[in-house]
């Protein structure tokens, strides 16, 4: 599942087949406010940039929910949101506030009680519809896997659907966390990130259904639009870009212009 963080690469993620997205809070930060993932990206925020990227495509879309943004009842109004939105699910973490992304340094995490009353919040938050909770967990890094494993039961039993240990180090920690926790599970591939990158076989093998590059389209995004630029302060010209630029008809295309012609031939008077 690829990390987007606007309209734009989520259609693009969807042109390229596939058949949910997720709504990475790490990006959002990123590309909507220019700054690290620190918890500086609010609630209005995300649920406004979720609402646009779901008008934007059809394909399911999972949001990256930090902590929830507030004690039991702040995650009610989260859920609640993102379903009035169109998402299908959210992913809520046990760090303190302000969060740290999973992969930096400097995390901390709230009692594991306090969380569990979260995600129960946010079960009952759901009023018997479909909407796929999953629970993360940072305690490997800030008190060791058999606490991570300890608070990832803990989520499940408070109603979480999907469990998800952050920042895993190595093949061994992956097999535990497989091996130790009920499935379905989840992992985040980061790039240059704390969490080796096996195949997607190798994954499924250990027990992972829900594989995250989150960042990855972040990344080749920022590459592009930086070397663009620089050739473009250098020579003046895109010319030399050739294919690795998107042409006008083609992008076009991809944002459906041809439809909207159509639409505002409709109601020419």
């Amino acid at each position: 599942m690829p990390g987007v963080f606007d309209p734009l690469s989520a259609k693009l993620a969807e042109r390229a087949g596939f058949p949910a997205v997720f709504v990475s809070g790490y990006a959002l930060a990123a590309s909507h406010l220019g700054v690290p993932d620190f918890g500086l990206l609010t609630q209005t925020d995300l649920v406004a940039a979720v609402r646009r990227i779901t008008a934007a495509v059809k394909v399911g879309v999972v949001v990256d929910g930090d902590t929830g943004y507030g004690g039991p009842l702040n995650v009610q109004k989260l859920v609640r949101e993102l379903r009035s939105a169109g998402a299908m699910g959210v992913v809520l973490e046990d760090q303190t506030w302000p969060k740290r992304c999973g992969h930096m340094r400097g995390k901390s995490v709230i009692d594991a009680g306090e969380h569990a009353a979260k995600l129960r919040a946010a079960a009952d938050a759901r009023d018997g519809e479909r909407f796929i909770i999953t629970a993360r967990t940072d305690a490997l890094e800030t008190d060791g896997m058999d606490e991570a494993l300890r608070r990832a039961r803990l989520y499940k039993e408070a109603g979480a659907d999907v469990l998800f240990v952050e920042g895993p180090r190595s093949r061994e920690e992956l097999e535990l966390i497989g091996k130790e926790l009920p499935p379905p599970l989840a992992v985040n591939l980061v790039d240059g990130g704390n969490t080796p990158h096996f195949s997607l076989e190798e994954l499924e093998e250990m027990g992972f259904f829900s594989v995250g590059f989150v960042v990855s389209g972040l990344y080749a995004s920022a590459a592009a639009l930086e070397r663009t630029y620089r050739h473009l302060l250098e020579h003046g010209s895109t010319a030399a870009l050739g294919e690795s630029m998107m042409g006008f008809d083609e992008f076009n295309d991809m944002i459906g212009v041809e439809s909207f012609y159509a639409k505002d031939e409709r109601y020419k008077t």
